[in-house]
């Protein structure tokens, strides 16, 4: 009986999560289409993105201070931006800042990516470099 419960509402869960994270990849496959640029924390994280088939207008932010990546955004007459910083306590505050410095220059900040890919990694996803190989797992799991 316990193993048809884990079954049952363990595995489904799991397939639902992964199945809303893959919706919101296609989400962010859509924006990105559209020329929308995703500030991304370093070269690892543009590959993982790439290997789920977005390709698109990455920049990457963290060795450049937050003033100067919303003014050169500013410059380039960008009015809207995907942040995908990392999901741990660095990444959040980096976020934050970032959220701040953008909003200031009235660049609207799509947060809901980046909310949906948290929760839909179940807390076991720790930034975006791994969102692909994390993706290759859960499938495996589910279906293999």
């Amino acid at each position: 009986m316990r193993d048809y419960y884990i079954f049952k509402f363990g595995r489904m869960k799991r397939k639902e999560y992964l199945l809303n994270l893959i919706e919101t990849i296609d989400e962010l496959k859509e924006e990105s289409k559209r020329g929308v640029p995703i500030l991304v924390e370093g070269k690892k994280d543009i590959e993982s993105l790439r290997k789920l088939g977005i390709d698109g207008n990455f920049i990457t932010v963290s060795r450049i201070p937050f003033f100067e990546v919303a003014d050169e955004l500013v410059k380039q007459g960008v009015k809207e931006v995907i942040l995908l910083t990392d999901f741990d306590r660095a990444g959040n505050q980096y976020a934050r800042e970032i959220i701040k410095e953008l909003e200031i220059r009235r660049i609207k900040v799509n947060k809901t990516i980046r909310r949906n890919i948290i929760r839909y990694g179940h807390g076991d996803l720790k930034d975006i470099e791994s969102l692909y190989r994390y993706i290759v797992r859960c499938y495996k799991k589910i279906y293999l």
